[in-house]
């Protein structure tokens, strides 16, 4: 499908090829209008630019993905990650990574990214402003974010402390299972250490169980940090699945028993 190119929006064009940006502003755009000369408003030509099929809508207000003129027609690229990327790109001050699943597709430990990404943000005024298309849960890393997929991930040890803060955040605890292992598998002492260490003393036991199989030195290490003095509940209160009397973990959540998993599951 052939997508016109006026005499006028030229200059622009040409700009946005040789920058390939994934997302474009309406900060951008102006910042690319005044350099080119062009004295439309950048809204217009946004505008312009969308109807001849250049920018497509994100669902983001003022942010748009690029189409560069190789793709074979105004086709969206279907990144899994764009709702996230616009979102960025229009509030690029708050803190919000891929965690969970999403985090361990980014990762490269997960075959498959979920249809509405999960994310961590660091503050609960941010849930309101986030589109639909995010699972969003609160979550403060201690950890710096890492980048993959072009966002802005939690590193492996802060998914790990993220599912012991908030068990039923992950949709699917039968999933996790898959990548588990391997996220376990790049953790560190040094960096769990500092996930846990402001944490309620409940989050690292929580942590210890989830990992005494896949990882029992660092359960070790955590039994060491975490004296265990009295129950612990993974998941919401009610029938437990099973009661682990090492760590005192009441267990209403897991689909099996973590000591007998290991780095081969």
């Amino acid at each position: 499908m052939t997508r016109s190119i006026s005499p006028s929006m030229a200059p622009v064009l040409e700009r946005l090829e040789l920058d390939r940006p994934e997302t474009v502003t309406t900060t951008g755009l102006a910042a690319i209008l005044a350099e080119t000369g062009v004295a439309t408003p950048a809204r217009v030509v946004a505008a312009r630019l969308r109807k001849t099929g250049w920018l497509l809508a994100t669902g983001q207000r003022g942010v748009w993905e690029f189409v560069p003129a190789e793709a074979a027609g105004p086709y969206s690229r279907h990144d899994p990650v764009m709702p996230l990327k616009s979102y960025l790109a229009a509030h690029p001050a708050d803190r919000i990574a891929l965690t969970l699943q999403a985090g361990a597709w980014a990762h490269g430990l997960a075959n498959r990214v979920p249809s509405n990404p999960e994310v961590a943000v660091a503050a609960g005024t941010v849930l309101r402003r986030l589109p639909a298309t995010l699972a969003p849960s609160v979550f403060n890393p201690a950890l710096p974010t890492t980048e993959a997929r072009g966002v802005p991930v939690l590193a492996a040890e802060s998914i790990l402390v993220h599912m012991a803060v908030r068990p039923t955040d992950v949709r699917s605890w039968a999933s996790a299972v898959e990548w588990l292992p391997d996220l376990a598998a790049q953790a560190a002492w040094d960096c769990l250490s500092v996930e846990l260490v402001a944490r309620p003393r409940s989050v690292a036991v929580r942590t210890g169980y989830l990992l005494q199989g896949l990882r029992p030195d660092l359960a070790a290490q955590i039994a060491q940090t975490a004296p265990v003095t009295s129950r612990v509940w993974f998941g919401p209160r009610g029938k437990m699945f099973r009661y682990d009397t090492s760590w005192l973990v009441a267990d209403t959540l897991l689909p099996s028993d973590p000591r007998r998993w290991d780095a081969d599951s």
